[in-house]
């Protein structure tokens, strides 16, 4: 029971790492504007809002993650943040959908484990 108590710590600051750190490259590295830009660039229906939601929703539900807040609902936001990523970007590179797909699998499951924790 323990290794599997310490396996889904280390999951947890992963997941959360995989959200914050590009939040935060995002933020101070690419600039909003890039991000603007990459949106307009795809489609997305008002691209500064978007990236902005992006961004903050990135370093704030990647924050929220790794320190552990609230996981049966902190979870969902990266999940499908990692979906459309992976539907709209990397619809045609194959293994970059897959590890979205796997990885947004994954903060569904750290939730679901997460929540039968509690009860």
């Amino acid at each position: 029971m323990k290794s599997m108590q310490i396996a889904t710590k280390v999951n947890q600051i992963l997941l959360g790492l995989v959200m914050l750190v590009p939040g935060l490259l995002k933020l101070f590295v690419m600039g909003p504007s890039a991000v603007v830009t990459m949106l307009a660039g795809i489609g997305f229906p008002m691209p500064t809002f978007f990236a902005w939601l992006l961004i903050l929703s990135e370093i704030g539900f990647g924050a929220a993650v790794l320190f552990g807040w609230k996981l049966q609902y902190t979870t969902i936001v990266p999940a499908i943040i990692l979906v459309i990523a992976g539907f709209t970007v990397y619809m045609t590179q194959y293994p970059s959908l897959l590890l979205h797909l796997v990885v947004a699998s994954n903060y569904i499951a750290l939730g679901c484990m997460h929540c039968k924790s509690k009860k």
